[in-house]
């Protein structure tokens, strides 16, 4: 018990050593760094002691990186086969991929409101009329400054008006040609937007007779009862 001062101030001693020699390891290419790019000393070649690396390096997959862990050399795995998003209904299979089969459907397999095609408006303006134009024209601002005037399609093509609904969900979805997917749009906006585009091409090709009795009298006032069966947006 009477040497327990003694032994105390000697514990202290030698922690006080360790810290000291880890200081100056750790100091050392720092100030070899900052007085040699300003005097031409020579700077140490070894990397300083790292008390506290800080995670700075870790033993972890990272996304599309390669790795010796697995046979195939990649960090990313494949998800198992039958695999669904979470929240997904796998109940039908038309309203996740626009297919019957082998084969593509027509239909809007949700219900279709008001509501349903301002959301559609509102995603094709955000997502599509940049290069397809707000009129499906295919004349978007990308399309004008891009070089891509002429390559865009417009949704009015006879071609496209005769796409089953089925196969522009899986163009919005996988994307075709030049045009890439949209995957980050969900199942029900895709929907909304292909009813959007619907739409879109019946306006534009569209008769005083299409419309509701109680808007018709609103336009045969604007246009004349001889234009009844002419397109209300011919040129939109």
């Amino acid at each position: 018990m009477k040497d327990f001062p003694t032994l105390k101030i000697a514990f202290t001693a030698i922690i006080a050593g360790i810290l000291l020699v880890v200081f100056i390891a750790g100091f050392r290419d720092v100030a070899a760094d900052y007085f040699g790019l300003r005097f031409g000393e020579r700077r140490f070649t070894k990397p300083p002691i790292e008390v506290f690396p800080d995670m700075d390096r870790q033993l972890k997959v990272k996304t599309q990186h390669p790795s010796a862990i697995f046979t195939d050399g990649r960090a990313d795995r494949s998800p198992v086969a039958g695999t669904v998003p979470k929240g997904i209904p796998v109940d039908n299979p038309y309203l996740l991929t626009g297919r019957f089969g082998n084969r593509w459907g027509t239909g809007i397999p949700i219900e279709v409101t008001e509501q349903l095609l301002a959301r559609g408006q509102e995603r094709y303006n955000i997502n599509c009329a940049v290069c397809h134009g707000k009129a499906g024209l295919g004349n978007g601002v990308a399309a004008q400054y891009t070089g891509l005037a002429g390559v865009v399609a417009s949704l009015h093509q006879q071609r496209i008006i005769d796409q089953p609904d089925g196969q522009i969900y899986t163009t919005i979805y996988h994307g075709k040609g030049q045009m890439l997917g949209y995957p980050h749009i969900s199942v029900e906006d895709r929907w909304a937007i292909v009813a959007y585009v619907r739409a879109l091409q019946r306006a534009r090709m569209a008769t005083l007779r299409d419309v509701p009795p109680e808007i018709q009298q609103v336009l045969l006032t604007a246009r004349g009862p001889a234009e009844t069966d002419q397109p209300v947006n011919s040129n939109q």
